[in-house]
């Protein structure tokens, strides 16, 4: 008996929790159960050794394995799939996971599999490796957002995705969820006829091939941009579900979503900032600016979103005129100014009218204020990567 053991069995079907409940709880006394959408919220509170993540024939858990090796520092993923797809075996293993089961044919080899596992926790030796294996799987989410209209979110958006796709190797999505009126196309000269909307058919098993029938690549960085819907209609059946699935499997394949989140607190608005690994508040340096801000804070804490650790403020439109500084700001809030934009009118707005993005080259020195103070900002995102991946 392995009582030292803490199992977590995650699955949304009863009677398979009985199952493996029942064959496991001669071994194992400290079992317990969760569904796929509280693991989330629970995995740090449980602690688990191992963890059996249980999939339907088409439904993909595959998000939940980055999620709790992050969550967790010693813990093996074994993932019991019902779907007999080579593909979900490789993805499955560069996500983390230990060891991938068909089930329920080869229900009878999870003993050895578990064992195998437990002696793998106990000699230290794959945690040890798994540091160095490989980043994917662990993509970063950053929402922007802000309580104030008209602060140049998604132009700041944008523009940062472009950049960080043009000067490094890294891949990245960006995603409109402002669907009244969207916003990022215009700044990117792109077009887009497909939509988050699309994606409901196989929302319970997305993949890499599904997120790319529905982007656009901005065709100066290559990057993919997944554009708000064109009427209001379609957005209209838009819901959470489609945020929550498609930035969970998102982190699978691009190392960088960054998502332009709209400004009205909305199902959709919490999610994101639910799912965020940061949070780039945006403002401008007024007083009006720090004023909502601190409505934002307080909405945060009415409605359960937790900006400790995750929350940063970029400083939008600064010049020699600004009424407030980022001393007056760290003065009234404990949190990072990461960046300081100059504002750059002339040069953003001759871009914007003509249709055309900030950045049309990787090797552009005659870029502008606003671009150069952008391009920093890419630059320590960078860098805090690499240091996440060490």
């Amino acid at each position: 008996m392995d009582a030292d053991v803490n199992v977590l069995i995650v699955t949304e079907e009863g009677p398979i929790a009985a199952d493996l409940l029942e064959r496991l709880k001669s071994r194992f006394p400290r079992i317990t159960r969760l569904h796929p959408g509280e693991v989330r919220r629970e995995i740090s509170r449980i602690q688990p050794d191992l963890v059996l993540l249980h999939e339907g024939p088409r439904k993909s858990e595959l998000e939940n394995i980055p999620l709790i090796l992050k969550e967790i520092d010693k813990v093996e993923v074994v993932l019991l799939t019902e779907s007999k797809d080579s593909i979900r075996v490789r993805d499955a293993s560069r996500a983390g996971a230990f060891d991938v089961l068909f089930f329920p044919d080869e229900i009878n080899a999870l003993g050895d599999v578990l064992s195998r596992a437990i002696k793998s926790l106990r000699s230290g030796k794959r945690m040890d490796s798994a540091k160095g294996v490989s980043t994917w799987g662990r993509g970063q989410v950053i929402a922007f957002y802000s309580g104030k209209g008209g602060t140049g979110k998604s132009l700041v958006a944008s523009t940062l995705a472009q950049t960080l796709q043009l000067e490094s190797s890294s891949s990245v999505l960006l995603v409109d969820l402002n669907f009244q009126y969207g916003g990022v196309e215009t700044f990117l000269g792109v077009d887009g006829g497909r939509s988050l909307h699309d994606l409901t058919p196989v929302l319970d098993e997305l993949n890499d091939n599904h997120i790319r029938s529905v982007t656009v690549v901005e065709r100066h960085s290559q990057m993919e941009v997944l554009v708000s819907p064109l009427d209001l209609s379609t957005a209209v059946n838009i819901t959470e579900e489609h945020v929550e699935r498609l930035l969970r499997a998102a982190r699978l394949y691009y190392d960088y979503i960054l998502v332009d989140v709209p400004t009205e607190m909305t199902p959709i608005t919490y999610a994101t900032l639910e799912e965020a690994d940061r949070i780039f508040y945006v403002l401008n340096p007024d007083a009006l600016s720090l004023r909502v801000l601190g409505r934002v804070l307080a909405t945060f804490s009415s409605v359960g979103v937790d900006p400790e650790d995750r929350l940063q403020l970029v400083l939008n439109r600064v010049n020699r005129d600004s009424e407030i500084t980022v001393k007056d700001i760290r003065h009234r809030f404990p949190y990072e100014v990461i960046a300081e934009l100059r504002d750059d009118p002339k040069r953003v707005d001759q871009a914007v009218n003509r249709g055309k993005p900030l950045r049309t080259a990787q090797e552009d020195k005659n870029l502008g204020l606003f671009a150069r103070d952008v391009q920093k900002l890419a630059k320590i995102i960078m860098e805090a990567g690499k240091r996440l991946h060490v």
